[in-house]
């Protein structure tokens, strides 16, 4: 076993000396006690460079002496001494300068650590927050590829909370009797019952020109002829070419639908059953019909059925009575005055017409007027038309049409 002793000098003159027993051993032994030699050694010297420079001078004036092998008998009898010294003075082995150094260095470690731990949380942080923005920027273009922009307010807007609701069918059926009944009173009021001198032909060819089939106008010419059955007569021909003057579904040389619309209703090609087309035709005339009531109403927020201006319809008015006169001329009184009368009343009696018309053409579902009977019977005449419901309320159509009100007949 050898002894090595370090003797320090301090600045106040006492002498520190610091025995170092390094026992025999084998090779990997004195491997490790050299390795612990070199940790110690460098240890006290760290602590004594940090301690401070005029220790080091200090203590390389007095010198440093090492003993070895003969010199360690001397050296144990020193031990006691040195031990009780050392157990008076806790602090003999290291200084104050160098507590406070380690201390200090300590400190700086600690915050050099702590600033690189929270610099590498930050720095993993802020990476996770660009992903998470990189990811949410991903999102967000993906969202606007797939889902559509926003609409405009004008695609959001429904034009059924703007068009006129469905009148019901019983206020339909009310106006549509009220009209038959106030061409019987104009037919009993305004036309006598006396015999004429009147060629049938002449009185057919006239009625053909209103509208009618040539076959029709032959009876309706015969049965106005009669005295018997002229009210009859009268009464299914003046009707007949009112019904067909607001008939959607048969435009009439004499229409009595808005002007615009009538015009694009006779510009129109014939339907043609070859084309295939028929359903696709309707549906589409069906939207454009209400649309174009909707559009050409003066006040649209009220939602009401269109109402026909008569400043507007005059014209057409005039056109469809001049036309009626030319059968009916034959059968009114001769003098100016009952003709003036009879004339009055007619056009009140067609806008009237006109009227329910506007409001069958504001409806969203189609009508249409039934002109003859199911059953073929020459003795029975139609004497207001009957009408049929095309579609539900909301304006899909049937299948097959809904009969609203069967056509008033009279047997002659």
């Amino acid at each position: 076993m050898s002894t090595t002793v370090t003797i320090i000098t301090e600045p106040n003159g006492s002498v520190v000396t610091s025995p170092i027993i390094v026992p025999p051993a084998s090779a990997s032994t004195s491997a490790q006690a050299s390795t612990s030699a070199q940790a110690s050694t460098s240890a006290q010297a760290s602590i004594s460079d940090q301690a401070s420079t005029s220790d080091q001078n200090s203590a390389s004036d007095l010198g440093s002496t090492t003993i070895s092998g003969t010199d360690a008998a001397q050296d144990e009898t020193a031990k006691p001494t040195e031990t009780g010294s050392n157990a008076r003075n806790p602090s003999s082995g290291i200084s104050g300068g160098a507590v406070a150094g380690a201390a200090v260095g300590c400190l700086i470690a600690g915050l050099i650590l702590g600033a690189l731990g929270a610099f590498f949380l930050l720095r993993s942080r802020r990476k996770q927050r660009r992903r998470h923005r990189r990811q949410g920027e991903f999102h967000t273009k993906e969202k606007e590829q797939v889902s559509p922009g926003p609409s405009s307010p004008s695609m959001n807007i429904k034009l059924e909370h703007f068009l006129l609701d469905a009148t019901p069918d019983k206020e339909i059926v009310t106006d549509l009797r009220a009209l038959g009944e106030l061409v019987r009173i104009h037919v009993d009021n305004n036309y006598h019952l006396q015999p004429i001198q009147a060629h049938s032909s002449a009185i057919a060819s006239n009625i053909s020109q209103l509208g009618l089939p040539s076959a029709s106008a032959n009876e309706v010419a015969a049965l106005c002829l009669n005295p018997q059955t002229r009210a009859v007569g009268l009464r299914h021909l003046i009707s007949h070419v009112a019904f067909l003057s607001i008939d959607f579904n048969a435009p009439s040389p004499l229409s009595m639908l808005p002007a615009p619309m009538a015009a694009f209703l006779h510009s129109m090609p014939p339907k043609d059953p070859r084309n295939g087309n028929s359903a696709e035709t309707s549906l589409a005339l069906s939207r454009w019909r209400a649309l174009s009531a909707f559009l050409l109403h003066p006040t649209r927020e009220d939602r009401t059925f269109l109402i026909p201006s008569e400043t507007a319809i005059i014209p057409q008015v005039q056109g469809l009575v001049s036309a009626l006169d030319m059968v009916l001329s034959h059968f009114i009184f001769p003098d100016p005055e009952h003709h003036a009368s009879q004339a009055d009343h007619l056009k009140a009696v067609i806008m009237e017409f006109t009227s329910f018309g506007y409001m069958l053409l504001s409806q969203p579902t189609d009508w249409q007027f039934v002109y003859g009977t199911s059953v073929a019977n020459t003795s029975e005449v139609v004497v207001c038309a009957g009408l049929e419901r095309l579609g539900r309320r909301d304006g899909d159509p049937y299948s097959s049409p809904s009969l609203v009100r069967a056509p008033e007949v009279i047997c002659t």
